[in-house]
């Protein structure tokens, strides 16, 4: 078989079905392998390569599998850069499969079409590994040991890429079943250590959870919410950990109120799957922890990263979770009710989120029009920052997308997009400032050609709203490049053949949200936004001194 053929058989027998794809020179005895195996290969092209990483890594995180995506070399690589870091941010299983120059000119310099020097080096700051196959017979291990990466250990992006030569080349190829393997023994936390870790929670006074988004990657939500039972623990949950409990229940938390009322109270804290840091924790940050840390990581080079830790639990989060939940029993102390204390800070927390009203409108009208099961992909934008910060319930697993510590603007859309080629049996909500759902808009002639039943809610001030608010408050009105012209969105949607609606206030925005929802097709939601409204977090902001004039 042709390596192009090696490489789609491989993926084939991996189990990837789903291909976020744009295809080039580089690639075509590859697309041609795909072409033989339609039956097999959903394959979603999109118009630009940073949407088809981001619809891969919105279908990852979402439903737990891996999600594929294939550009070419070169500039299709460095295109999906930012989708990647947000990917390996996030600790999401993508795999990137891309091309390269033919083999006898790679790292010549010699001016090949899409030539970069170091492609693999490159990506190897963005991904777990970076692997490349020089003949047809190397692809199905290469293959294999990507997909081990991908489904073991700490998920992240992992890239593989060939040449076209070799995608070319006819050779005798044996194809390799999936590695039985999908646990490494390093991932069961240590016996002694889990019996150390059990006492401490037991018999502490105020034990506190903090759950990150390693507790969804490793589907542990149902083991942390038993612990939590067991000890009538408080669970404070990142903002990637959000739904490992239900906001419904009295000891789910999220956002600076709870992390300033809970964290320096705890005598005894477990922090599962989370690096414990600064963005994850909303701004507990660098401040010493007060009480006995107990960090269960499945990657070690987390563990003591931003908090010395007394006990290291090194391992996948379902398993300690779980055998925690088993042990703590014998060692469980009697505790006075603390639902009076819970109920308390959950009410601060809502008067925090009351002090910006108009994304307290609009995330409350989103959460009001939604099922408890729908997906929210939240932009870095205004009513996307009071989402993040825990304006918005979170009911459900893996039903809040955001793009963790990278902040990567415009990412949104087109993760959404992948989040809904992912779950088609739910709703799915991509809420986005102007500024950056202009970065993937052309991603609406996607949308459009396959269907996706995304509504996508586009709040528009016609202004980089974030950074004109800063300019104004914190540099004496001295605003630049903050103005945008934007054309009419509802508008430019129905070109495209996606359902345009418009809406000013939270009412407009429920009816809107009611009729795209009933559609189950592609829509767009334009909401005319007032400018620049303060962040629920935001403290008032002293102006700096005025510049001195430069006499030049």
């Amino acid at each position: 078989m042709t390596g192009g053929q090696a490489l789609a058989q491989s993926l084939k027998i991996e189990g990837i079905e789903t291909l976020f794809a744009l295809p080039g020179i580089q690639l075509d005895f590859l697309f041609d392998a795909i072409w033989e195996e339609q039956d097999h290969f959903d394959v979603i092209h999109a118009r630009h390569e940073q949407a088809t990483a981001y619809m891969a890594d919105g279908f990852a995180r979402s439903t737990g599998k891996v999600g594929a995506f294939v550009v070419v070399p070169g500039p299709g690589v460095l295109n999906a850069t930012a989708a990647l870091s947000t990917a390996f941010a996030c600790s999401s299983p993508v795999l990137c499969v891309t091309g390269q120059i033919d083999s006898k000119l790679i790292d010549q310099g010699r001016g090949a079409l899409h030539e970069i020097h170091d492609q693999p080096g490159l990506l190897g700051h963005l991904t777990k590994s970076s692997e490349r196959a020089m003949h047809p017979t190397e692809i199905p291990a290469m293959v294999r040991r990507a997909a081990r990466l991908l489904r073991s250990g700490r998920p992240r992006p992992v890239s593989i890429e060939v040449p076209p030569d070799v995608l070319g080349m006819v050779a005798d190829v044996t194809l390799l079943e999936p590695d039985a393997t999908s646990r490494f023994e390093s991932e069961h936390a240590d016996d002694t250590l889990l019996e150390q870790a059990a006492r401490l929670l037991g018999q502490a006074e105020r034990p506190l959870i903090c759950a990150g988004g390693g507790v969804l990657s490793a589907e542990a939500w149902e083991e942390v919410r038993r612990l939590s039972e067991i000890l009538d623990a408080p669970v404070l949950m990142t903002t990637n950990g959000r739904g490992v409990l239900s906001d419904r229940e009295a000891r789910a938390f999220t956002g600076r109120v709870a992390t300033s009322a809970l964290v320096p109270e705890a005598d005894v804290i477990l922090a599962i799957g989370t690096r414990f840091g600064l963005a994850a924790n909303m701004g507990f940050g660098s401040t010493a922890v007060p009480g006995t840390l107990i960090q269960a990581d499945i990657d070690p080079e987390e563990i003591g990263r931003n908090h010395p830790a007394e006990v290291a639990l090194l391992g996948d989060a379902k398993f300690t979770a779980g055998q925690l939940a088993e042990r703590v029993g014998k060692h469980n102390r009697s505790r006075p009710s603390r639902a009076e204390e819970f109920a308390a800070i959950k009410e601060r927390h809502w008067e925090a989120m009351a002090g910006t009203p108009w994304q307290r409108s609009m995330a409350q009208a989103l959460r009001d029009s939604m099922p408890d099961d729908a997906i929210l992909v939240a932009e870095s934008t205004q009513v996307g920052y009071h989402v993040q910060g825990g304006g918005f319930e979170v009911y459900e697993p893996r039903t809040m997308i955001t793009s963790g510590y990278q902040g990567t603007l415009g990412y949104g859309y087109a993760t959404a997009l992948g989040v809904a080629v992912g779950n088609p049996d739910k709703k799915v909500v991509s809420i986005n400032g102007d500024g950056g759902f202009m970065y993937n808009v052309q991603e609406l002639s996607t949308q459009a050609k396959f269907g996706i039943p995304l509504v996508t809610v586009v709040f528009n001030d016609n202004l980089y709203g974030n950074v004109r608010r800063i300019q104004t408050q914190r540099y004496n009105g001295r605003t630049i490049a903050t103005d945008l012209k934007n054309p009419d969105l509802a508008a430019l949607a129905e070109s495209f053949g996606v359902a345009g609606f418009k809406a000013r206030t939270p009412d407009d925005l429920r009816q809107a949200l009611q009729e795209a929802m009933a559609l189950s097709a592609p829509a767009l939601i334009e909401v005319e936004q007032p400018p620049a409204p303060d962040l629920p977090s935001a403290q008032p902001m002293q102006p700096l001194p005025p510049r001195p004039v430069l006499d030049l």
